[in-house]
């Protein structure tokens, strides 16, 4: 019951953060509460309401299931959105707790509030951005199978890879995590072994790729392949210059006058990405260790990828509730490593402005913040890594 009053005023929270977007939102000068991206929700549901295809909004690069989701933003309210996203928000704190109370129940409260309370939470939901559905859906997967229910963690996460494509990246921590045991002579068997297909293996792959064709099929038969171009595609070959953490941020700018990316450019920028996302998965394959080897994997797309807006943040701070547990870091430590990586992204804002509002140049800079916010987003991971509770990497060295 107590937990039930905590989630009661969180939720109120978010109402009035919605109803203040509306207030200052009416002000045409200065910068909008409201995600850009809502507005372009808004407009990609009106063309699914007169029939159209979503895509005719310029801009609208998800799923055609978001916008339909949000057709009531035309019949109701505007703010319907917003509500929903909220909805689902704190339906992550939820899950969050059943997550934690099957490792630790006394932390399970603890866990849900650090999601409830989140300040980056709370403003991205009521800015009118969708990832807190993705995320949502994301959560409900890993729970399912850390609970061995494979067939039903294969269908939610062929949904989750449906509304974003970016959980893709958690395919091979969760085929690696079934059927694998803890102990292993050598790192060859143990490569050996969790490759290995076994019946339950099997079985997540093929559900897997019959729900994702199953959700995704009728889209497709409705708006063709400009579906999976604006949806899937586009996020592969995506180089914004602008609203951009990515140390490529630079060279994005520099090349936005060329009509194509070089392929060396695109390979050493994606390598990299790869190599660390499969190590992470080898490094923490057991079912315990998927909520930390999601964290890690989350953290890392986000770091190195040549697009980072402040949205993505959430597809791995989703995760930390209920790697708290599981860290041995000190109050002042969390402070600390905070600090490390607000700090870079405070310098980035202030001349971003600078650059946008005020029409003063100051791009080379900006490029020397998305440098140290790389450093300081390297130095964060490497801390949590050292610290978690269950690294067998720093065992063996």
């Amino acid at each position: 019951m107590y937990f039930f009053w905590h989630t009661v005023f969180a939720l109120f929270i978010r109402i009035f953060m919605i109803f203040f977007s509306q207030w200052y939102d009416n002000d045409d000068t200065g910068v909008h509460y409201t995600d850009i991206d809502y507005k372009v929700f808004t407009d990609a549901a009106q063309h699914i309401l007169e029939g159209d295809s979503p895509y005719k909004r310029p801009t609208y690069r998800y799923s055609p299931l978001i916008a339909a989701l949000l057709i009531p933003n035309i019949l109701l309210n505007r703010c319907w959105g917003k509500l929903l996203f909220s909805s689902f928000d704190l339906a992550i704190a939820i899950t969050i707790r059943k997550i934690v109370t099957k490792s630790h129940p006394g932390f399970s409260n603890i866990c849900a509030y650090l999601w409830l309370y989140n300040p980056l939470s709370i403003v991205i939901s009521t800015r009118g951005n969708a990832d807190s559905i993705s995320c949502l859906i994301v959560l409900i997967t890993l729970f399912a199978h850390m609970q061995n229910y494979y067939v039903l963690s294969a269908i939610f996460f062929a949904i989750s890879v449906h509304i974003r494509i970016y959980p893709i990246i958690y395919g091979l921590a969760y085929y690696l995590s079934i059927d694998g045991k803890n102990n292993y002579s050598s790192t060859t068997q143990m490569i050996f072994y969790r490759f290995l297909p076994t019946r339950k293996k099997i079985q997540f792959v093929i559900v897997f790729i019959l729900t994702l064709i199953i959700v995704t099929w009728p889209w497709y038969y409705f708006y063709g392949h400009q579906f999976l171009d604006e949806s899937y595609l586009y996020h592969a070959r995506r180089v914004d210059a602008r609203h951009n953490f990515s140390i490529y941020f630079y060279f994005n700018y520099l090349s936005s006058s060329f009509d194509k990316i070089s392929i060396v450019y695109s390979l050493a920028s994606k390598l990299p990405l790869f190599i660390l996302l499969v190590s992470i998965s080898f490094t923490f394959p057991h079912t315990e260790d998927l909520p930390f080897c999601l964290f890690c994997l989350s953290f890392i797309i986000v770091a190195f990828n040549t697009v980072i807006t402040s949205q993505y943040f959430v597809w791995f701070v989703s995760f930390l509730p209920m790697c708290y547990p599981f860290l041995n870091l000190s109050v002042i430590e969390i402070i600390n490593v905070i600090l490390i990586w607000v700090v870079p992204q405070i310098g980035w804002l202030m001349f971003a402005y600078c650059l946008e509002f005020l029409g003063i140049n100051t791009f080379q800079l900006i490029w020397v913040e998305s440098i140290m916010f790389f450093i300081a987003n390297i130095k964060v991971l490497s801390i949590t890594i050292d610290y978690y509770k269950f690294n067998k990497l720093k065992k063996k060295l």
